[in-house]
């Protein structure tokens, strides 16, 4: 009996949807909010209160503060445990998700990095206006640049009240519209779904940089949005966590029954190494994730035999 940790805040329509569909599949899945109990810090599978810590299989990445995530699947890491996630875009930021797709020859907007409000006036200078300001926390929306008195107003803004936190962003060239946005999930490096836009994610080209920027990143689940306009298509920017309930499938089955197979996909070839000897994470025959969970969520827990 497998057991899957859903790493989130509470249960939403996305994560119940999600724990349905591996219920389905017949694989055990628990909610698995990390703010009710403190986490063992290295290997060892105990918590700082001295209780046996019920350590998963499998964490499924749903977490929608980036912050709580990127700690926590550290110490999932530190426990052995893998996690289904955004990949380098689940624990990096807006500047290490540039850096790599650049690397990687992809194409994107002209984008450079200002740590400060003088050094984002030149960039928006030297970039063109309209231009979008990018914080660097994938949680936080960007921010359209219309004009340069706006764009003095908004960055003296964010740097007397936020501080450095906030002086410190992308300037990228360019300020799409809604409608030349596509937003498309990859999940286990296919393109599947799309948010928004969904004749342009049917084209080929869209879903293969959508593919191509997945792997890139190494992103086992992520969401990439795309600037599309006419036969050009730029990676505008990346989501961890999308939410998908409205997710248009291009072809196949929805979303959590996907991750639902992508999981499976991974617990078989646990079961495969662990038959040749490898060493894999020891379970206990009853899952324990409802221990830490608040009796409020308990309703929305999914165990299936």
């Amino acid at each position: 009996m497998a057991t899957v940790g859903v790493l989130c805040a509470r249960g939403r329509v996305e994560e119940k949807a999600l724990m349905a569909a591996l219920a389905e599949a017949g694989i055990v899945s628990a909610l698995f909010p990390p703010a009710y109990e403190p986490l063992p810090v290295g290997p060892s599978p105990v918590a700082p209160c001295g209780n046996p810590f019920p350590t998963p299989q499998i964490v499924i990445d749903r977490h929608p503060n980036r912050q709580i995530a990127r700690a926590v699947l550290s110490a999932c890491r530190a426990l052995g445990v893998p996690a289904l996630s955004a990949g380098l875009a689940a624990t990096g930021d807006r500047l290490d998700v540039g850096s790599v797709l650049e690397r990687a020859g992809l194409p994107r907007p002209r984008t450079a990095l200002c740590t400060s409000e003088e050094a984002a006036l030149q960039a928006v200078r030297a970039l063109g206006l309209p231009a979008t300001l990018l914080p660097l926390d994938l949680q936080s929306p960007g921010i359209t640049l219309l004009d340069e008195d706006a764009a003095e107003a908004i960055l003296e803004h964010r740097a007397v009240l936020g501080g450095t936190g906030q002086s410190l962003n992308l300037v990228q060239a360019g300020a799409p519209l809604a409608h030349d946005l596509v937003s498309v999930m990859v999940i286990d490096g296919v393109a599947w779904t799309a948010q928004n836009g969904h004749e342009a994610a049917a084209s080929s080209s869209v879903r293969r940089l959508a593919e191509q920027t997945a792997l890139a990143l190494n992103a086992d689940l992520i969401s990439v949005t795309l600037y599309v306009r006419g036969e050009h298509v730029l990676v505008w920017d990346v989501t961890p966590v999308p939410e998908f309930r409205h997710a248009v499938p291009l072809f196949g089955p929805d979303v959590a029954h996907l991750i639902a197979q992508a999981v499976e996909r991974r617990l078989e070839a646990q079961a495969v190494m662990a038959s040749q000897g490898a060493q894999t994470v020891i379970m206990e025959s009853t899952p324990a994730w409802i221990s830490i969970t608040p009796e409020r969520m308990r309703g929305d827990v999914v165990v299936s035999a």
